[in-house]
């Protein structure tokens, strides 16, 4: 009786741990359908918000996303607005854009950057934008990086 007890124990755990090392593999498509019909989006943050409109130039295009406000008074990151020069191969040796940030027809900054180095000036033509020279990630709601190939640059507003 005693050594059946101990096949029987041994054998409930070495079923535990298959199972329990298994289930993973066999529930995902059941957790990511759930988390998707959850309606969970990523806070924009964390990824820019959403797009506002494109900006078409030779060559390339300029990704203009909607403006990306404090969502709760303890949030350290300030506002900023993100642009994504797509695609990153084909952007020229310096790059100096006038970009509408609002959607309003007009320039709101210009934004200067070498794609080779990812140094960037911007200088605002209105008075919300904030003026930027910085090389590499200042802070999460100013920087400019290379993502995906892409040149991605967060310009604070106020």
């Amino acid at each position: 009786m005693t050594r059946l007890k101990s096949i029987l124990g041994y054998s409930g755990a070495i079923l535990t741990v298959v199972c329990a090392a298994i289930a993973p593999f066999l529930l995902f498509g059941w957790f990511t359908h759930a988390i998707g019909a959850a309606g969970l989006r990523i806070h924009p943050t964390f990824s820019g918000g959403d797009v506002s409109h494109t900006i078409e130039r030779p060559g390339y295009r300029i990704v203009v996303h909607k403006r990306v406000g404090r969502t709760s008074p303890w949030q350290r990151v300030g506002p900023f607005v993100q642009l994504v020069w797509t695609p990153g191969a084909r952007l020229p040796a310096t790059v100096s854009d006038e970009v509408d940030l609002d959607g309003d027809g007009q320039p709101d900054v210009r934004v200067s950057f070498q794609p080779a180095a990812l140094v960037l000036d911007a200088v605002p033509l209105h008075p919300w934008c904030r003026p930027v020279h910085s090389r590499g990630v200042t802070s999460f709601g100013e920087l400019i990086a290379r993502v995906n190939g892409d040149i991605v640059v967060r310009l604070p507003v106020d």
